[in-house]
């Protein structure tokens, strides 16, 4: 598992420096294992954010984080008891601002399966660098 988060964590890192994104080689089908992952959403210093799987023309698949707001991602935070991940951190570059148009990707995600559970806790700011403070929960379970 170790090895899958360092693998999320350089992912969202390339996804930081690349925010427009080519519907050619992106992300672009909602969706997931057997119909899709039910999205769930919660927030904090008013911020909510949707997870859904999306899947690139690869076949490979994404954790897609659309923020209610523009906002900027410190960090999020990834516990799947089923998949054996308790806590695992992916950092963000901080700077970078993701829209509900231009959302955040992790992954690819391999061992996705049919009940799991996915939760997660995004830390960053409202807005820009320098925006007001956010901690903010989202939720998927595989269907």
């Amino acid at each position: 598992m170790k090895r899958f988060f360092t693998f999320l964590l350089a992912a969202l890192t390339v996804f930081a420096f690349i925010s427009c994104k080519d519907n050619s080689t992106s992300p672009n089908n909602t969706g997931g294992i057997g119909g899709g992952g039910i999205g769930g959403g919660g927030g904090g210093g008013n911020v909510s954010f949707t997870v859904a799987l999306a899947q690139d023309n690869q076949q490979q698949y994404f954790f897609e984080f659309k923020p209610s707001t523009s906002v900027v991602i410190n960090t999020i935070t990834a516990n799947c008891p089923a998949a054996g991940v308790n806590n695992e951190q992916v950092t963000a570059d901080g700077t970078t601002v993701f829209t509900a148009n231009d959302p955040a990707y992790i992954g690819p995600v391999s061992g996705l399966a049919q009940g799991q559970q996915w939760n997660f806790s995004i830390v960053g700011k409202v807005g820009s660098s320098n925006g007001a403070s956010y901690t903010a929960t989202a939720n998927i379970t595989i269907q």
